[in-house]
């Protein structure tokens, strides 16, 4: 192991400071030194010296893994790996300061995603009936956080007539064993979302009230569009600059194909509704190659202070961090979370136009003052009808939303972030959405 490839350390990347003490707020400091439960802990102090050589973050290596645990070798062709795998684990390798812990989850993240390329490409070409039924009409949710997307998502998923994609689907797309044989009922992917759930509440017993979890309602679809690197889910867990530079740089044309083929196999293998409702605050930055590909689809893009966004997600990044870092950055956060979104509303603003009537937009505001009437708007762009028993359950749904309290509280000087300067940094997108400020 070189100096370069040492990635066990007290911070998140290899040539930034960690913060000093009195930078950070109460707050802030939580974050920066979490506390784990007793048995991660010591599972980390016990691999700490073997963690380099059980997880390596080599692309051949990984890939050989691959190949060893299904038994097959083609990755295909269709969708781009081999650069992007090259470059993700080479910024692992000499950007990050991983833990033990990361280590253990970044590398099985990785592996499984190749795991699932391979099973996919297996059914391709063996199958090429599960791919005949095209992906019609797609509804696409996306936006940046704290905007209402998980709002709107839950709200189509009242219509029996969409098919969402369950948190335990996300994570498990390909059953174990033969995928094209009848799965039992109920499918054992269940209980296994089950299971890591009660695992994922007991390290970020917080998470709930940032983004809740729960294995069987609808989820982002980030573990898919990573299968052919064409989600930002890599740079949102661990930065990875190297990496983010490749993925803004990249045509995702291709992986968005990929994409669809996994959502053909998904609708072949279960039944569902008749139309897929999805989310992934990603796709603002993809509009180009998301239409491209689903060339019927309706967008859905919400819209709300950006400032709060920022916030939002430099939390959700900081407290999630604790899962692949000992110790957390909120400031190094903070910068990250304000360029990503900066960089999304930028895209979504590059891209609007071009998109037409294909996109349906939703201010904040409007959505939780009338989310039926929001929802009519959808509806009527995506050329569906909204019927009473729907209309009720969604009346129903905003209801028992509007009641429910534990809202997570944190503020900008957690993460060493200037509200007058984000606000002046994001103009442009107030005045092209109209996009009203927030008091704060």
């Amino acid at each position: 192991m070189t100096a370069a490839e040492d990635t066990t350390g007290a911070r998140m990347l290899r040539d930034s400071a960690p913060p000093r003490p009195q930078d950070l707020t109460g707050r802030g400091a939580a974050l920066a030194r979490p506390k784990l439960p007793a048995a991660m802990r010591l599972l980390g102090g016990a691999f700490t010296p073997l963690a380099q050589r059980m997880w390596q973050f080599d692309p051949e290596q990984l890939k050989a893994k691959a190949r060893a645990k299904t038994g097959l070798t083609d990755f295909g062709d269709d969708a781009p790996l081999d650069e992007p795998l090259e470059v993700l684990c080479r910024s692992i390798r000499t950007e990050l300061q991983l833990s033990t812990n990361g280590r253990f989850v970044l590398h099985n993240q990785i592996l499984g995603s190749l795991v699932n390329r391979l099973r996919l490409q297996e059914l391709t070409a063996g199958h090429p009936e599960i791919f005949e039924a095209q992906v019609s009409c797609p509804v696409f949710v996306t936006g940046t956080p704290r905007t209402g997307t998980t709002f709107v998502q839950k709200l189509l998923w009242q219509d029996s007539g969409f098919r969402c994609l369950p948190l335990w689907e996300s994570s498990h797309p390909l059953p174990k064993g033969d995928p094209t044989a009848a799965q039992k009922d109920p499918d054992p992917r269940i209980a296994a979302s089950r299971t890591e759930l009660k695992l994922t509440n007991k390290i970020l017993p917080e998470q709930a009230s940032m983004h809740g979890l729960v294995h069987d309602e609808p989820e982002e679809e980030n573990p898919l569009l990573a299968i052919s690197h064409c989600s930002s889910m890599y740079e949102n867990i661990a930065l990875v600059p190297a990496y983010r530079e490749w993925y803004t740089q990249a045509d995702h044309t291709p992986g968005y194909r990929h994409f669809a083929r996994v959502l053909q196999y998904l609708q072949w293998s279960r039944p569902g509704g008749d139309r897929w409702a999805l989310k992934a605050p990603g796709h603002l930055e993809m509009l180009g190659p998301l239409l491209s590909v689903f060339d019927d689809a309706t967008v859905v893009q919400t819209h709300r202070d950006p400032v709060t966004s920022v916030i939002s997600f430099a939390n959700m990044v900081t407290y999630g961090a604790r899962v692949y870092f000992d110790r957390p950055d909120p400031l190094l956060v903070g910068q990250y979370a304000a360029d990503f979104i900066e960089r999304l509303l930028r895209a979504a603003v590059r891209d609007h136009e071009k998109a037409g009537d294909r996109v349906v937009d939703i201010k904040f505001r409007d959505l939780v003052s009338d989310p039926l009437g929001e929802m009519k708007r959808v509806y009527e762009a995506a050329d569906r009808e909204l019927d009473a028993a729907t209309e009720r359950a969604m009346r129903d749904y905003a209801e028992s939303e509007s009641k429910r309290g534990g809202r997570h509280k944190y503020a900008a000087e957690d993460f060493a972030l200037d509200v007058e300067a984000l606000r002046e940094r994001f103009g442009f997108y107030y005045e092209h959405f109209d996009v009203a400020v927030e008091s704060r």
